[in-house]
């Protein structure tokens, strides 16, 4: 059966004044369309909702019953504007995310996280910890909304949108334990003969390829004795004395593992274009929402601040 919303608020309108008169004044309509619009309603439905007496307009037993559901109906019709309206803006909806651990406590996606959680609290997150690699598939998979990665060069028809977050460069971890803290390396090749440690390839195939690449400009074959699926199982070999690796600057603004140094190469000059990435044909507002949060915000200073506090001098 449709139900027309006007003439339920019509009905509720004549219930909780008890007089056509005066609810025809209320609605800014005239007395005798009211009444036809109450008995259309009437007619609709099957039984009269409404009676004359001497005190105006009385509900019936079945107008009594009908008026809760018919207020449940309104109320339930303007909440689903409202989220409608909601979700419109981004208010509402459910976000995942995806990007390496480093990025998970980056102070711009916090603030970003925290800025959205606090203008809008119909909006839930869920945040895995991944490399670029599997960011990508994933997002193209459909198992993540968003993700922080690498991406390097991606051709005009691929179904990723990308926006510009932030450029990482690269630091060398070692242990403070170990000859190179308190000799630091003067280029890549002095690594030679150490045991090094990185992520495994197929946790992001391009990255590690142009990492491979760059190390052999540079004259600088990695012994790759340990391997890691994160940034942090990476660091976490490190801190357990295994070999050294190479790990984003951004790295320095978090509380590093126990016994973890970081330093500068001067040959080790690479620099990294991390791009926030989703689906074009799943381009919700809320995904719109937190692209502007993260990536049209300013740049602040901590970055330099924290590498200065945490290099090895």
């Amino acid at each position: 059966m449709y139900l027309d919303g006007r003439r339920l608020h019509y009905f509720l309108t004549v219930a909780k004044v008890g007089s056509l008169g005066r609810a025809a004044e209320v609605l800014h309509i005239a007395q005798p369309a009211l009444s036809r619009q109450i008995r259309l309603l009437e007619e609709e439905i099957g039984v009269a909702l409404m009676e004359r007496s001497a005190r105006g307009m009385q509900l019936t037993a079945a107008g009594r019953a009908y008026r809760h559901s018919a207020q449940r109906l309104l109320d339930d019709g303007a909440a689903a504007a409202v989220r409608a309206q909601g979700a419109a803006k981004g208010d509402v909806g459910h976000l995942s995310l995806g990007f390496s651990e480093l990025y998970a406590w980056h102070p711009e996606v916090l603030s970003a996280l925290r800025t959205y959680r606090r203008e809008s609290p119909g909006v839930t997150f869920t945040i895995e910890a991944m490399l670029s690699g599997v960011v990508t598939e994933r997002v193209l998979g459909g198992q993540l909304d968003m993700g922080l990665a690498y991406i390097g060069a991606i051709e005009s028809q691929s179904p990723l949108q990308h926006v510009p977050w932030m450029t990482d460069d690269y630091l060398l971890a070692v242990h403070e334990t170990s000859p190179l803290a308190r000799h630091p390396p003067s280029c890549l090749a002095d690594l030679n003969a150490e045991d090094f440690i990185m992520f495994r390839r197929d946790q992001s195939p391009r990255l590690h390829d142009l990492m491979i690449h760059h190390f052999h400009q540079r004259n600088f074959s990695p012994r790759i004795t340990q391997e890691g699926t994160t940034h942090y199982t990476v660091l976490g070999l490190v801190a357990a004395g295994l070999g050294c690796t190479i790990i984003p600057a951004s790295v320095a603004e978090q509380r590093l593992p126990p016994g973890v140094c970081l330093l500068r190469v001067t040959d080790f000059d690479i620099r990294m274009p991390i791009h926030l990435v989703w689906r074009r044909d799943n381009h919700t507002p809320v995904i719109q929402r937190f692209a502007d949060l993260l990536c049209h915000r300013p740049r602040h200073d901590a970055p330099r601040n924290a590498l200065q506090q945490n290099l090895q001098p």
